[in-house]
């Protein structure tokens, strides 16, 4: 059936990314319908750290307060543990940026940020609703079929946006499709009253056989996530193999084995998505929809707050004319899309290390942020998303080279010729690979 009440915008979508549109395209006066499925948040493993430039879009679009008035913590930065190393990295200098971030159970933060959205005057949210069909056929307007209590209610909008995440739905019904990597599997334990070496800030552990991820999820909680790459056993090597527990320090490692024996942690896997075009006709693609990378950077909440203020800011500088803001919109994202893209991709890699460059590389790293505090600063920025440049990812992962020269001369480890020879070309290739990104993010 028809309904008579008339939207000028549609969003597949009331999670961070879903909410945060909403409350954007709400202060353009624009009549908005958040349809949510309604799925149990509690039950699936996804995003809850967001970075300073993410709590301050909150922030700018009245969203924060009731985050934070429900609970939650203040993220100072990250720490990384390994190599026999510790290295605190703050967000950064006083002046430069919002100096924390935010963190808290992902199914929290859904809930909390849908019931503040549906008070906004110009918001209206269908729970237990879901996009079942897209029609594109008129030049003006995105039809849209929702599925609600059984029901069918067929709708006409100025703009659908797609906001349901990396299995996005909505994205495959506008006929846009993607490319889809599996990269691992994660396995996540909240810990009551969990004890971090570096309280305040999410930890990186690279000693066990992949990276481990720990932070405050509330003030007497910490969420710790097991990445686990390539494995027989799937995510249940993470409680089988010791290595994964020993590379925890007590006593994060005792609270660890705690929660395991208590309860069966949340699974879920680990994709880079990128699809074939964020906007089509009058639909646009959103936060994960409109592509994710591995989790370990924790930059999708971010990314969902910088997409929902670039679409309002697109469409009123186009002055409502939704193709053209929409190309605006697609123009804006592309450049830092790319640049973080590459930085979890390289990242990822370097702390898994599993191949003799990356070795050296982590290496490299770590020297680097002990002997620069610029270059600490820097590789925040970066990844808080706060500096979206590929030409500064391109500078810093030539500062990391530079650090990983000594170990490429040196040679201490007594391994062949060869596998140094095969180290130095890997770096080669890799820092001609970025530099190519850039060359061809300026021709843009």
């Amino acid at each position: 059936m028809s309904d008579p009440r008339a939207f000028d915008v549609i969003i597949a979508g009331g999670g961070m990314a879903g909410a945060s549109v909403a409350a954007a395209l709400d202060r353009l006066g624009l009549r908005t319908l958040v349809v949510e499925p309604g799925l149990d948040s509690s039950k699936r493993l996804a995003g809850e750290l967001i970075h300073p430039p993410g709590a301050a879009n909150l922030a700018e679009l009245g969203l924060l307060g009731s985050l934070e008035a429900a609970g939650g913590v203040p993220v100072l930065g990250f720490a990384v543990v390994g190599d026999g190393q510790s290295h605190r990295l703050p967000y950064a200098s006083p002046g430069t940026m919002r100096p924390t971030g935010f963190a808290m159970e992902h199914a929290a933060i859904a809930s909390t940020l849908r019931v503040a959205v549906a008070r906004l005057p110009h918001v209206t949210v269908w729970n237990g609703a879901r996009v079942v069909a897209v029609h594109q056929g008129a030049p003006e307007a995105v039809g849209v079929t929702i599925s609600r209590s059984g029901d069918y209610t067929r709708l006409s909008a100025r703009l659908l946006v797609a906001a349901d995440g990396a299995a996005s739905s909505t994205r495959r019904l506008a006929g846009i499709g993607c490319r889809r990597r599996r990269l691992s599997s994660m396995l996540g334990f909240v810990l009551p009253g969990g004890r971090l070496p570096h309280p305040g800030f999410g930890t990186v552990f690279l000693d066990g056989p992949a990276p481990a991820l720990a932070y405050h999820i509330g003030p007497d909680s910490v969420r710790v996530m097991f990445d686990v790459p390539d494995n027989p056993l799937g995510v249940d090597a993470a409680t089988r193999d010791l290595a994964y527990l020993a590379a925890l320090p007590p006593p994060l490692s005792e609270d660890v084995r705690q929660a395991m024996d208590a309860r069966r942690g949340l699974a879920s896997a680990s994709y880079s998505v990128v699809p074939d075009a964020v906007a089509r006709h009058r639909v646009v693609l959103v936060g994960d929809a409109a592509g994710c990378c591995h989790p370990l950077t924790a930059t999708g909440l971010s990314v969902c707050t910088r997409d929902a203020v670039r679409l309002r800011d697109a469409l009123r500088a186009r002055g409502g004319d939704v193709p053209a803001a929409l190309r605006h919109y697609v123009a804006e994202r592309a450049g830092p899309q790319r640049t973080r893209m590459a930085l979890a991709e390289a990242l990822y890699a370097v702390f898994v290390a599993r191949t003799p460059e990356t070795r050296l590389l982590r290496q490299g790293l770590l020297r680097y942020w002990e002997s620069s505090p610029r270059g600490r600063a820097a590789s925040m920025t970066l990844l808080s998303t706060e500096e979206g440049r590929m030409s500064v990812m391109v500078r810093e992962y030539a500062w990391v080279v530079r650090h990983t020269l000594p170990g490429l001369l040196t040679r201490r480890e007594p391994r062949p010729l060869g596998v140094w020879t095969r180290a130095a070309f890997g770096l080669s290739l890799a820092t001609l690979r970025y530099a190519s990104e850039t060359l061809r993010g300026l021709r843009a």
